[in-house]
């Protein structure tokens, strides 16, 4: 707290000292922050406009205090509790125009998210692991969860020259953060660091985050692809099928992280939950950005608390969001059209569309798994809702379904 008032005297968003808040949040959870910390930030909300620094950090500090503060607020949902915007994936398609580039950015999110899981069950493995203490797991899971961990992250790691010189998980895991440590950068650390705010301090819920944030950056840069994609096939259809080459990748390899979840400890996961009423999955705008760049859903799925609860998605569908669906459409229509790229387009499609349902199947045996007849957290019936979403066709053309 006297880190927090020597730097209100001189307020600066590039000095703020996260670390107050941060350490707190592990040593009670965030359900549990002592009023006068909560009384601090709320004040420095208040006064928000006295905080100089430059734009990167002005967006760091806001994003934090969105997460920070959403219980006390009435805000709290699932963007805040996985601290999105203290993370800062893109959120439109605009800026971006190389595959390439834009799958190196995302692997590097991912080694940075996945590798910070790595060090810390490692630490927990190894002893040296102070947060978060409660129903930590045994020596057997712990090791399976780094060499679930390895897995998830195979692919980006082989793309970035990093291998693997051990069938030990201690010492992969070893290897593996001291190859990708310099390559996050101090201002991805400080995201990192402000992105953990788990509502209570069970050891399982630092995974659950970390995992939910990894699903969260792959469709954010899924999307981006879409975007590129629709936006290519008029002009440049064969740019267009590099752009959905690359989504059907990420969204293949974002499903290695489902393993990876399975293996938190079904009791632990309930402990923490209690605190997590009113933040769901289904408040996800990433996923529903995906599947409304799709096709435009049907108007009782736009009109359901699918997309309800995601307002900025559902205005942005009701005020014409383009679609796959619209642009092979019109490639369809276009009587100069490369017969054979389009098929290799409405191929790449209903791909896509396999993976994506075979993505929804996997999330709702998950969610099965974890909480049975329970109802789900936001709010939601759970398991029932995630049965009817996992059947709704990513397409309406019986070419891109699957059958």
């Amino acid at each position: 707290m006297a880190a927090f008032d020597l730097w209100w005297q001189d307020p600066g968003a590039e000095g703020f000292p996260f670390g107050f808040a941060i350490d707190a949040s592990h040593e009670v959870g965030k359900q549990f922050l002592p009023e006068e910390m909560i009384g601090c930030l709320a004040r420095l909300r208040e006064a928000r406009s006295r905080v100089g620094g430059g734009a990167e950090a002005q967006r760091l500090l806001d994003g934090f205090l969105d997460c920070a503060l959403d219980k006390h607020e009435g805000r709290y949902d699932y963007a805040t509790y996985c601290a999105l915007k203290v993370l800062d994936f893109p959120d439109d398609g605009t800026g971006f125009h190389d595959p390439a580039g834009v799958l190196e950015q995302r692997d590097l999110g991912l080694l940075a998210l996945m590798g910070d899981l790595l060090g810390f069950e490692l630490d927990a493995l190894e002893g040296r692991a102070e947060i978060l203490p409660l129903m930590r797991p045994g020596a057997e899971l712990g090791r399976r969860r780094l060499r679930l961990t390895l897995a998830a992250l195979r692919p980006s790691l082989d793309r970035a020259g990093l291998a693997i010189h051990s069938d030990e998980p201690e010492d992969a895991a070893r290897n593996v953060l001291e190859a990708i440590g310099p390559r996050v950068s101090q201002q991805m650390r400080r995201r990192l660091a402000a992105s953990m705010l788990p509502v209570h301090v069970v050891h399982d819920e630092y995974l659950f985050l970390r995992v939910l944030q990894g699903f969260e950056l792959s469709f954010a840069w899924i999307a981006v692809s879409l975007w590129q994609a629709i936006d290519a096939m008029p002009s440049a259809p064969a740019t267009s099928l590099g752009w959905l080459h690359l989504a059907n990748q990420l969204l293949r390899e974002v499903s290695r992280l489902f393993p990876l979840i399975g293996s938190m400890q079904p009791a632990a996961f309930h402990e923490f939950r209690r605190y997590t009423e009113g933040a769901s999955a289904i408040q996800s705008a990433g996923y529903k950005t995906v599947e409304a760049l799709c096709r435009r859903p049907d108007a009782e799925r736009l009109d359901s608390p699918a997309y309800r609860s995601v307002p900025e998605v559902q205005a942005a569908v009701q005020e014409g969001l383009p679609t796959l669906e619209d642009a092979l459409a019109a490639m369809n229509e276009d009587p100069e059209a490369d017969v054979a790229l389009r098929g290799e387009i409405e191929a790449e499609l209903a791909a896509f569309a396999r993976q994506l349902l075979r993505w929804r199947q996997a999330h709702y045996q998950i969610a099965r798994r974890f909480l049975g007849d329970r109802s789900g957290t936001g709010y939601t019936e759970g398991l029932p809702y995630l049965d009817k979403g996992r059947s709704v066709p990513v397409f309406r053309a019986a070419s891109l379904r699957e059958t």
